[in-house]
């Protein structure tokens, strides 16, 4: 789920102004790389402007996106507080603006703020609560309730409204499947009045009926046998 505040927004106003004249700011291109898996760099970035895809890649060069961040949102911490290789790449999926933090800034904005540390203590808490439902959603339920969980996640993340909706195919791969199951169930949920989908835009119109679907398939993980 998105952050609903950020690291910027919890500082003091003598912190952040700190923070922002010690940080750079780079501007990406569509479909330009920000970071690579497997990389050794430890900058912390902050989505300024635009949308970024996380993504990996299966052995045969298939890219799977994971997630979509967007403005406000802020990703690379992990490198930045053990040092590791990165875990995921990051692709633009528009033109975007990005605030990047060194390490070592964002190490000594944690350790010398309590309320820079509480906040990335419950944004880590958050993440590994969000990654234990996914595992949940892959190993027990079938390909269309995961998709109603993915639906209701990114209702969720931009306040039940309209959205910069990813591809079919970007959908699929966020949840296992393919790109015409996706299809075919966002027609189903047009039809049944909880979405309006257009062309890289989707409308939730009804988000009480959405989140139903989901606690109804979430009770029988089991689902429909026989829907796919």
């Amino acid at each position: 789920m998105r952050e609903r505040q950020g690291l910027l927004e919890i500082l003091s106003a003598d912190a952040r102004r700190d923070l922002l004249a010690r940080a750079g700011t780079i501007r990406v291109r569509k479909g330009r790389s920000v970071v690579a898996r497997s990389e050794v760099s430890g900058d912390v970035f902050i989505v300024q402007e635009g949308r970024f895809n996380v993504v990996r890649y299966s052995a045969d060069g298939r890219e799977v996106s994971l997630r979509e961040l967007g403005e406000g949102q802020m990703f690379g911490e992990l490198a930045a507080i053990d040092g590791a290789a990165r875990s995921v790449g990051i692709v633009a999926a528009t033109d975007g603006r990005l605030l990047a933090i060194p390490p070592d800034l964002f190490r000594a904005t944690v350790r010398d703020h309590p309320e820079a540390a509480d906040w990335l203590i419950r944004r880590l808490t958050a993440q590994v609560r969000g990654l234990t439902e996914r595992v949940f959603e892959l190993s027990a339920l079938n390909v269309r309730a995961r998709l109603h969980c993915e639906l209701l996640r990114l209702a969720r993340s931009r306040d039940g409204g309209n959205a910069d909706a990813p591809t079919h195919a970007e959908l699929a791969n966020r949840i296992g499947t393919h790109r015409e199951a996706v299809t075919r169930e966002l027609n189903l949920l047009a039809e049944q009045k909880i979405i309006r989908a257009g062309r890289r835009r989707l409308e939730f119109l009804d988000l009480a009926g959405l989140e139903q679907v989901v606690a109804a398939s979430l009770h029988d993980p089991a689902g429909d046998p026989g829907w796919w």
